[in-house]
């Protein structure tokens, strides 16, 4: 079975740090960007099962960077995170989960997992 592939962006990089050994002991393959356009480049040259990303604007255009991801690839899972404990409605529309920070360990891989489980059984349903 191939290893499922992650890009975690977020601009802590304690943040992406943390992400990724989470998730590489969960069994993943994760890849990190710092910033959306760095995240949209690696997609250039990189297929990715799931992205997991914080919210980097602070006025109405949260979705930006998650809207951008929905037009390159309509299907990719998304999970968002994001110490707006408040998101917009357009926000939890775009994305596939929501995880507040500070979020346990636990829910962000908890996050992968459904996301990755809805995703399959789409595909195969």
């Amino acid at each position: 079975m191939p290893t499922i592939r992650i890009l975690c962006v977020d601009d802590d990089p304690r943040i992406n740090e943390l992400n990724e050994i989470v998730l590489k002991r969960a069994g993943y393959d994760v890849e990190l960007a710092t910033a959306p356009d760095d995240a949209l480049e690696l997609f250039k040259t990189k297929t990715f099962d799931l992205v997991v990303t914080d919210l980097f604007s602070m006025d109405s255009s949260d979705a930006a960077f998650v809207r951008k991801l929905r037009d390159l690839l309509p299907h990719l899972p998304v999970v968002v995170v994001s110490g707006n404990h408040h998101p917009s409605p357009e926000i939890l529309k775009l994305a596939d989960a929501f995880v507040m920070k500070a979020y346990s360990l636990n829910a962000l891989t908890d996050a992968v997992r459904e996301v990755l489980t809805r995703d399959k059984l789409r595909r195969i349903g």
